[in-house]
């Protein structure tokens, strides 16, 4: 059986986004038998909790950083067993197979970094051998999906750590400008599959007045969490 961490990051305001939170732990556990998943959720609001997972929070005065938050979670002593990792927004639902198919094509392909394809965001991308691949400066929006990033560990021997330089937006950016740098590969794995809720993290009318409010530049809470002049 495979080690493989998860890590989410969670904006738990409303009950709506809790609960879209804990059915992506709920179909991650549920999606291979041959895995053993050990997950953590760094949890932006206070006292919120999953099961399933283990909860992590800011500490006191900390503003949000995304990469900065998979970086500490990286480092948790609770993955030093594992192989892989998979770096996950937390508006996503897994099928079943989708890690061990993941695994399976990135050792065809001799490479470190791999992504799932969600049917509807990749709907029209042109698939070879079951994978996708590419110059990632030019193929990153369609073959980088930031919302699921899938590693193995040894990758970080050469990284080091994901570069910061961005609080949300093109987080993913930075991620392919790093693989590029070091001339690592990465592919979108057509028989992997992870639907991404676009938009019900950010955007949607359904659940993220909270969240639309907090990555709006502009916004009071925006300044408050992040600083002024962070775009």
């Amino acid at each position: 059986m495979v080690n493989v961490g998860v890590v989410f990051l969670s904006l738990g305001g409303t009950p709506e986004l809790q609960q879209m939170t804990q059915n992506a732990i709920d179909s991650c556990l549920d999606g291979d038998t041959s895995i053993n998943y050990e997950i953590v959720v760094y949890e932006s609001v206070q006292g919120v909790e999953y099961k399933g997972a283990r909860t992590i929070y800011p500490l006191d005065g900390d503003s949000f950083n995304y990469n900065r938050c998979m970086n500490i979670c990286i480092s948790l002593p609770m993955f030093d067993e594992c192989k892989y990792i998979a770096l996950c927004n937390n508006d996503l639902i897994f099928e079943k197979g989708w890690a061990s198919t993941l695994i399976k094509k990135m050792k065809e392909a001799n490479v470190w970094s791999a992504c799932p394809m969600d049917p509807t965001t990749h709907a029209d991308v042109k698939f070879e051998n079951g994978m996708a691949k590419g110059r990632l400066v030019t193929k990153m929006p369609r073959h980088l999906a930031g919302w699921c990033i899938f590693q193995d560990l040894e990758i970080y021997k050469t990284l080091g750590a994901l570069d910061c330089g961005a609080t949300f937006w093109h987080s993913d950016t930075l991620y392919a400008s790093q693989l590029a740098q070091h001339g690592l590969g990465h592919i979108l794995v057509e028989d992997s599959k992870v639907h991404h809720l676009n938009g019900q993290t950010i955007g949607s009318s359904v659940i993220p007045d909270l969240l639309r409010k907090l990555y709006t530049t502009e916004s009071p809470i925006h300044r408050e969490v992040y600083g002024e002049g962070v775009k």
